[in-house]
């Protein structure tokens, strides 16, 4: 058990937004991902996507490339070195969040 005034370990609140854990899960299992994949696989908007994609960039969590092929922008995203590293620290976090288990109070004595 844990003593209850311990402080519970906090996620990095960049990454525990739904659309931006969707999107470095996503990274963490490949190299790299074009944009029109990540579109598809996050059920995201092309607005949110290139947002949140953005943030992530600002972040340093993510590496984004363009490339035009024809007339068309190619967009390719990876995880930087610091990417990987912070999601692997996010889900250790939360898997130390799952396990956090709080002593049981002891009963009040009555007035």
């Amino acid at each position: 058990m844990t003593d209850p005034s311990e402080k519970l370990p906090a996620p990095n609140r960049v990454i525990h937004e739904p659309a931006r854990l969707a999107i470095l899960t996503v990274l963490s299992s490949c190299d790299s991902a074009d944009f029109l994949f990540l579109e598809q696989v996050t059920a995201l908007s092309k607005g949110n996507l290139s947002v949140q994609l953005t943030n992530l960039e600002a972040a340093g969590l993510i590496e984004i490339r363009k490339e035009l092929i024809g007339k068309k922008t190619h967009t390719m995203v990876a995880l930087t070195n610091l990417g990987r590293d912070e999601i692997k620290s996010y889900w250790h976090t939360m898997d130390q969040l799952r396990s956090y288990r709080v002593a049981p109070l002891k009963p009040q004595e009555s007035f």
